[in-house]
Order: structure tokens, then C-alpha cells, then sequence
């Protein structure tokens, strides 16, 4: 049917086809002709269909027609709004701030924010505020704010914040106080965040502390986290006026991660009872593990006075040996490297990983972690190509020279490249690796890649995920293995930061504030504030470094690629699945 020969009244009865591809071009044909002709007619016909059809998808072609011919009006509209189809009311939402809504509409809308029972309507008034202006957003805001249930809605949440956020800068305190009344604590979190990231935050984290004290525990919780993210990197911030009397209420709460987010917010706050609470934590034997490393954190970012020295004993303690050894790394502690050398032996391989990420942080300390390969106190094998990558990068001539002499060179040369990819080759035939131990593969996989790399359901997310890359090509697994930086995308190129403490950083930047650098390396996330960054270089070369293959025998290579270009997951070794979990030492 050639449906430009069709009058208006047949375009019209189209409307109701089963076909959508007719109803579509109808209306489209529709469109155009009220561009040239009066379209009343038509408007009255697709009001009469609007109004006899009980089935909803036919009275919205309707009501889209009637947009389409420019015959909709608000006050039409606005009698949809109270239709008991969810669909017409969203629609009627949708079709009424195309333009500007007058004050009438604004003013039911925001009841309806507050009163309409259905998700999806809300979800399109919160789609809605952006397009309103500032001032017309918080009523509505707010009515949307005070539905607890949507606040595990995969899409409300961020939806409300996007409409809301922009109003940080029309009102502080009105953006605040949404905040604090809120029952959906996503948008609260980020209100606190937003204002703490502020520059010239003074006024913002007293208001949001004024909030803290009458919001209910979830909003508490939200509040405090919020404030803990805007603030991170700053080790100290000048004390809100409020804060006393509210830091009294949040440690009587009955939640106990509230408390202890609490107490890590009054440590940025430099709040002197928080150090000494933090300190008993970290030594005290009969609390819980994730509860001490997380005190040990939260004064490793502070960077506390004297803390190192309760750092060189913890690392004798295993159930806080993996903290204290990253933490070692932010202060220049002269006993460091003796003490990590004299109980290295004793460590199980996740915590000696941690162990060489703090030795090679710095150029004294790189020198010696050289000296101690070289005399056999530290296996050669230990020293993964990450760590020799990260030596290389404090940029000091005689540790590379000593680098090179116990380790063994960094880069190859293409010729070299070329040699080891025909000598990996032959030794990979499809037989030898049809033959090799998934299993085993698992294992070497978990030992050299598994702390960057996702494969299937097992590993981080440092670099790519590789279970849907080229696997089963086995020229592509070696070129990328062997030449990691032929070909580096911007998000995993490895940034080097030198830190006014000495301390050298190389990873990626998985976040950037005003305040602060956040630094994703090979095994922990380190936030670095901006005042203290004395140099700061983006390497051409990619963070997974060259030699991963070099420390693996053969019959492991085989294994490691037998894993890879394998159809699926590989069962655990029976001995590793069955082992119990080490602790850190």
C-alpha cells in the first residue's frame, strides 16, 4: 500500500493497525500534513479514538498522533495525569514538559511525586527534572526523595541525582537539607560527596554534620560515607562546629559499621580521641581482621605520627602482616627493609608480593632488595616482572645497572621479540597443548595474572577482562604476552608518581579529584593528595610489563596456554581447592 495516496481519515483508522510499521508512518504522514493543512478533523477523530479505545498501547498511539499534529494541550494533559493506566500518566508526564510546563502542572507534578504509587511514573518525573529549570526541580525533588522503596531501583536513584545535582550550586543549604530528609540514601551519599569535594568546603561539611545529627541510621550511614569519599586524600581537614555533639551521637548508634565510618570521618577531622581509638584497634589482637586493617588503613592515610614504628611489629602479626607491609610504603622508616628481609622467608607468596611492592618504592630500598636476590635471601623468582618494571621506574642509574645484572633486562629488543615468539611456537604445538593440565594452568594463571587480569569467574580488574578476547589465537596470546606495549589503550596506560616523601607510584589513575590522585597498582589502591605529588609522568608502555613467560617453566607455559584457549573454566588443582586459606604470614 503506497500509504501517501491514503486521505487523513484513513492515516487516522491506521492508528488501530496491528502492523506498527503502518501506525508509525502514518503518523508521520500525519505530521507532515499539519504542517500544510488545518488538522481539527483529524484531531477530533483521534480524540474519539483516544477516548473509546480501552486497550492502553492504542490510546497512545492516539495520544501520540494528537503530539504528532501539534493538538495536545496542558490541560488535556493534565486530566491524563489521573488515568489508572501507568503508562498514560508517564506519558502524560513526558508529553507535558516537552516545553516548559506552566505553574499548574508544576504544582501537580510535584504532588505526584509525592503521591502517584507507581515506579515507572516516578521514573519518568525523575527522567523530566533535567529538563526543567533550577529553581522548578526542588518540590519535585523532594516529593520523589521521600519513597524508601525505589531506594533499591536500578535506575531511580541515579536518575533523581542527575536532576538533582545541579542544584548544589543554586542553594547549598536547600541541596543539604534534601539530603538529610531523603529516604533513599544513593542520593545522599552523593549530595555529602559533592559538597565535601567542593573547593572552599568549610561552609558545606558543617551543613551536611547539621544533618547528620536528626537524619535517620541509613541516611547517617549514607551522610558519613559520603563525606569520607569527597574528603579522600586530604589527610586533614579543619573541624566542623557541630561535629563534637554529633560524633557523641553516631558512636552510641546500634550500627556498628556506622560507628566505625564515624570514627575514620573524625580522624580526617583531627579528632584526637579518633587517633587513639584507631591505634587500639589496630593492635588489638581479639578484634576482627577486616576491622584492624581497616583502622591500619585509615591511619596509613593519615599518615600518623610514630605509626610506622607500630607498623614494623604488626607485620609479625598475621592477621594484619599484609596491611602493615603496604602501609611500610608511605613512611621512610630506615628499620623497614631490615625488618621485612629478616621475616621474608616466613611469608606466604600474597604477602611477600606485598612485602617486594614496599621494598621497591623506594631507591634505598630497591638497592637493598637487589643486594638480598643477589645473596639468596630473596628467590630471584619472587620478583616478578612488575616489580622489576616498578625498580626501573625510581629512575636512579645504579639500581637499574643492579637490576639488570640480578635480574636480567626489562625490555627486548624486536629481534629478541621475534626470536622468543618462534621459540615459543615450536614448543606450543596444538599436540602439547592439547595434552598439558588446565588445572595446573588455573594455578600458574592465578600466580602470574590473576591479580590484573578477570577470566571467567576468578581474578581483578586491573587490566582487561580476557575471556571474550582473540584466547583460542595463539599468535595473538603470544604477541600481547611478549609485547605488552605494541599496542596500549589509554586506560591501561601506567602513570609514575613521585611522591614528596620519596615514595615512587607507578599504576593506573582509576580517579582524579581537585584534592586528589587515585592509583590502582599491582596491589593495592592508593590514594595520593595533590600537594604532595612532586613529579608526575605518563609511561608509553603498558602496566603489564614484559618477561611474564621468563620465571615459568616450560611445562607451566604450556599449562598457562592450555587454560587460556581453553572452551571453559578449569577445575582448582585437587591439592589448592582442598588447602585452607592462608593467613598473611
Amino acid at each position: 500500500v503506497d500509504l501517501a495516496k491514503l486521505n487523513d481519515d484513513e492515516l487516522v483508522e491506521l492508528q488501530s493497525h496491528r502492523n506498527d510499521w503502518y501506525v508509525r508512518h502514518a503518523r508521520r504522514l500525519l505530521q507532515e500534513r499539519s504542517l500544510t493543512q488545518d488538522m481539527a478533523d483529524v484531531a477530533r477523530q483521534l480524540r474519539t479514538m483516544y477516548a473509546r479505545e480501552t486497550d492502553v498501547p492504542r490510546k497512545l498511539r492516539a495520544l501520540w498522533a494528537l503530539q504528532s499534529i501539534g493538538r495536545l494541550d496542558a490541560e488535556f494533559l493534565l486530566q491524563q495525569l489521573s488515568h489508572e493506566s501507568e503508562s498514560i500518566r508517564a506519558w502524560g508526564v513526558r508529553l507535558l514538559c516537552e516545553e516548559p510546563p506552566p505553574r499548574a502542572v508544576l504544582a501537580h507534578l510535584a504532588t505526584m511525586a509525592t503521591d502517584d504509587p507507581s515506579p515507572y511514573v516516578r521514573l519518568h518525573l525523575a527522567s523530566m527534572l533535567q529538563r526543567l529549570p533550577a529553581a522548578d526541580r526542588w518540590s519535585i525533588a523532594q516529593g520523589l526523595l521521600t519513597h524508601a522503596d525505589d531506594a533499591e531501583d536500578d535506575n531511580l536513584p541515579l536518575m533523581i541525582w542527575y536532576g538533582v545535582e545541579p542544584l548544589v550550586h543554586a542553594d547549598l543549604g536547600r541541596f543539604l537539607a534534601l539530603a538529610g530528609t531523603s529516604r533513599i540514601p544513593l542520593v545522599s551519599q552523593f549530595c555529602a560527596r559533592r559538597a565535601a569535594e567542593m573547593p572552599r568546603n568549610g561552609a558545606g561539611l558543617e551543613l551536611v554534620v547539621q544533618q547528620l545529627g536528626g537524619a535517620t541510621a541509613p541516611i547517617q550511614a549514607a551522610l558519613v560515607a559520603g563525606l569520607l569519599a569527597g574528603l579522600e586524600g586530604q589527610r586533614s581537614v579543619v573541624r566542623p562546629a557541630p561535629w563534637s555533639d554529633v560524633y557523641t551521637k553516631l558512636q552510641q548508634s546500634t550500627d556498628a559499621a556506622l560507628r566505625e565510618s564515624a570514627l575514620q570521618l573524625a580522624l580526617v577531622f583531627d579528632d584526637p580521641a579518633a587517633l587513639e581509638s584507631l591505634r587500639s584497634q589496630a593492635v588489638d589482637a581479639t578484634l576482627a581482621a577486616p576491622l584492624r586493617n581497616r583502622a591500619i588503613a585509615a591511619l596509613v592515610a593519615k599518615q600518623a605520627r610514630g605509626f610506622s614504628t607500630t607498623l614494623l611489629a604488626l607485620v609479625r602479626d598475621p592477621a594484619a602482616c599484609r596491611a602493615a607491609l603496604r602501609g611500610l610504603a608511605e613512611f621512610d622508616d630506615p628499620q623497614t627493609v631490615d625488618v621485612i628481609l629478616e621475616i621474608y622467608p616466613e611469608l606466604d607468596a600474597a604477602a611477600r608480593q606485598d612485602a617486594l611492592q614496599t621494598l621497591t618504592a623506594r631507591v634505598p630500598w630497591g638497592l637493598r632488595l637487589m643486594d638480598a636476590v643477589d645473596a639468596r635471601r630473596v628467590p630471584r623468582a619472587d620478583v616478578t616482572a612488575y616489580s622489576a618494571r616498578q625498580l626501573a621506574s625510581l629512575g636512579d642509574a645504579r639500581l637499574t645497572a643492579r637490576l639488570e645484572h640480578v635480574w636480567g633486562k626489562l625490555r627486548t629488543t624486536p629481534a629478541e621479540k621475534q626470536r622468543l615468539l618462534a621459540d615459543y611456537k615450536k614448543r606450543l604445538t596444538p599436540a602439547s597443548i592439547q595434552a598439558a593440565d588446565r588445572s595446573h594452568g588455573r594455578a600458574v594463571f592465578h600466580k602470574v595474572c590473576a591479580n590484573c587480569h578477570r577470566f571467567f569467574d576468578a581474578g581483578g580488574a586491573i587490566g582487561p577482562n580476557i575471556t571474550g578476547s582473540q584466547r583460542t589465537n595463539l599468535d595473538y596470546l603470544l604477541e600481547t604476552i611478549l609485547d605488552p606495549s605494541a599496542a596500549v589503550s589509554r586506560d591501561f596506560q601506567m602513570h609514575i608518581v613521585e611522591t614528596s616523601g620519596g615514595r615512587v607510584i607507578s599504576g593506573l589513575i582509576v580517579n582524579e579529584t581537585d584534592a586528589a590522585v587515585t592509583m590502582q597498582t599491582a596491589n593495592e589502591r592508593v590514594v595520593v593528595p595533590k600537594d604532595e605529588i612532586e613529579a608526575r609522568t605518563l609511561s608509553p608502555v603498558s602496566m603489564m610489563p614484559e618477561g611474564m613467560l621468563q620465571n615459568l617453566s616450560v611445562d607451566e607455559v604450556r599449562a598457562l596456554f592450555a587454560y587460556l584457549m581453553g572452551p571453559g573454566q578449569a577445575p582448582l588443582p585437587t591439592d589448592e581447592a582442598a588447602a585452607p586459606a592462608k593467613s598473611g604470614r
